[in-house]
């Protein structure tokens, strides 16, 4: 039977942290009123409008302020949060079953996934109950294809790296 590293342990536990700190994060902020989050996510949608101004004036501007606002809502809170959330909670669950035969980690593929899309999925039903919020099937296909691009960045690493240690011990 094969025993994990302490480094694999350690590698575990750091990446399983990270991924309840973002996972915690998104499930609190989806919590908040409509004007709450607004305001949460004010700083990034003012920045992103400074950055697009800066390098093309009065690209943003009033007629599209609104719209402009919940791309990058969108972008960031929905897609860009999952995407870190897919990186951290599939290495978690990748440190934890490494080593173990090659159908695990198919195995731990769709485990990663399910989990990202549940967490989506209960998002947005919080949203439902929660007052100028609404939860929409969009955010969650957004949420899960943030979600989805984390998990494929992970696999297309590993396979590189595997791929890469099984032709030098060959």
């Amino acid at each position: 039977m094969y025993e994990k590293s302490k480094l694999d342990w350690i590698l575990f536990f750091i990446f399983l942290t990270l991924a309840l700190a973002i996972n915690a994060y998104i499930i609190y902020h989806a919590c908040l009123n409509g004007a709450k989050s607004s305001e949460a996510s004010q700083g990034v949608v003012q920045v992103s409008e400074d950055v697009v101004n800066t390098i093309k004036p009065d690209t943003i501007n009033e007629t599209n302020h609104e719209s402009f606002a919940s791309f990058i809502r969108k972008a960031f809170g929905h897609f860009g949060l999952f995407v870190i959330s897919g990186l951290f909670t599939s290495l978690a669950i990748y440190f934890f079953i490494k080593d173990f035969r090659w159908y695990r980690f198919y195995f731990g593929i769709a485990i990663s996934f399910t989990f990202g899309f549940l967490v989506a999925l209960t998002t947005e039903i919080i949203q439902l109950n929660v007052p100028e919020r609404s939860g929409e099937f969009t955010d969650v296909l957004i949420d899960s294809s943030g979600y989805l691009l984390g998990l494929g960045i992970i696999v297309l690493i590993l396979f590189l790296v595997l791929r890469h240690k099984k032709k030098q011990s060959a």
